[in-house]
């Protein structure tokens, strides 16, 4: 099931990246979820059922880890430009990876005890808020050189400004600034070549051209960086305030940023409207024989486990019978309303696959926008 490296009591993480080339910041988060499931594997497969389906779910959930090591991989081995370019279709990329691992996890996480179906529960809805939102700067050199690739052929002089200005773009933003660099991405753009089928032509083409590119003009990318040492040192300050003067605009951001956080300090729950289960707001409290209040959800399910005492006292209880306790809920219900929070019922599933319905692009699917070009040189000795 792809566990023996768990099971030999191996580090899983080792066996994918932690740095990337480009995409870092959602490279990043998606790394993060994939972290966390690998550390409760071991305890998800040691808990599934023995039937078809639990075995099926865990299988799913294995699958779904599988495709997002995958994609972190890519982006740890790809070339810059290739994944700049491909800016859109990385962003489905993690997106669909998300709705993967999301769907594994609702399936195995009513087949396992429900402390780890709590931490699955947390996962899932960590899952659930996380966006993959680019990097502007990589968005940009991407734009440049995709807005190149579409260009066609011109007049020698100024198709040659062209590549420059978009090479020399995209390099300061990616950081291909030195000879190390540069040699870099040409072996990973070779590696690239060697991977692709032969029917893809067009991807081929688009290589092949990147490759061209820098043999042309990479002497003049580190010409032009080392003209310019200090500008790319500040690169990111330069950019957002080219005149070099305080930035009062950043500083009354900061400052609402404090309003808005001490706003925020008010959301915090009361302890008593939380689930000692879930530590989270309960939608349908209840109260047991012990006289604690619970989220039915949960309490319902640590029974369901054949548990006969209280999750939080450790107490024996004399029967198992819930009941609702109305009061709280009233609170809760007034407490949310004032700061306009909804609850969710624990105990629905979103529809995930129609989420992964909706996220159809794809590396393969890009063909429709990068793949429709005329390319400005004649590439086929490159």
């Amino acid at each position: 099931m792809g566990t023996d490296a768990i099971e030999a009591g191996e580090t899983p993480f080792d066996s994918y990246p932690s740095s990337f080339k480009v995409h870092h910041l959602m490279c990043t988060e998606l790394r993060k979820f994939v972290d966390r499931i690998l550390k409760i594997f071991p305890e998800i497969e040691a808990a599934r059922p023995r039937c078809s389906l639990g075995i099926k779910a865990l299988c799913s959930l294995n699958n779904a880890l599988e495709r997002a090591k995958l994609l972190l991989q890519y982006c740890n081995e790809s070339s810059k430009l290739y994944l700049a370019i491909t800016t859109d279709a990385i962003v489905s990329r993690c997106q669909k990876s998300k709705n993967f691992l999301e769907q594994g996890l609702c399936q195995i996480q009513s087949m396992v005890p429900v402390m780890l179906a709590v931490e699955i529960s947390q996962i899932v809805d960590d899952l659930r808020a996380a966006c993959f939102v680019p990097d502007k700067f990589e968005e940009e050199a991407g734009k440049v050189v995709r807005e190149l690739l579409h260009q066609g052929a011109t007049t020698s002089d100024s198709m040659e400004l062209a590549e420059m200005s978009a090479l020399q773009k995209a390099a300061s933003r990616l950081h291909i600034t030195s000879s190390k660099a540069i040699l870099i991405e040409k072996r990973s753009i070779k590696k690239l070549m060697e991977k692709v089928a032969d029917t893809d032509i067009q991807k081929k083409k688009i290589l092949k051209y990147l490759l061209y590119l820098l043999r042309k003009y990479g002497h003049l990318i580190i010409g032009e960086q080392t003209d310019k040492t200090v500008d790319r040192n500040e690169g990111a300050f330069t950019v957002n305030n080219p005149s070099n003067v305080p930035d009062v605009t950043s500083h009354k951001e900061y400052k609402q940023h404090d309003v808005e956080a001490d706003k925020l300090s008010g959301l915090i729950p009361p302890e008593e409207f939380k689930c000692p289960i879930s530590l989270r707001l309960m939608y349908d409290p209840v109260v047991i024989a012990s006289g604690q209040t619970y989220e039915r959800f949960w309490i319902q399910k640590w029974f369901d486990d054949g548990n006969d005492t209280c999750p939080k006292s450790e107490t024996k209880l004399a029967h198992l019978s819930l009941t609702p306790n109305t009061v709280m809920k009233d609170l809760i219900s007034k407490w949310c309303a004032k700061y306009g929070i909804t609850i969710q019922d624990p105990s629905l599933q979103s529809d995930v696959l129609q989420l992964l319905e909706n996220s159809s692009t794809s590396v393969a699917s890009f063909g429709s926008s990068i793949y429709d070009m005329r390319f400005p040189v004649d590439i086929s000795d490159v």
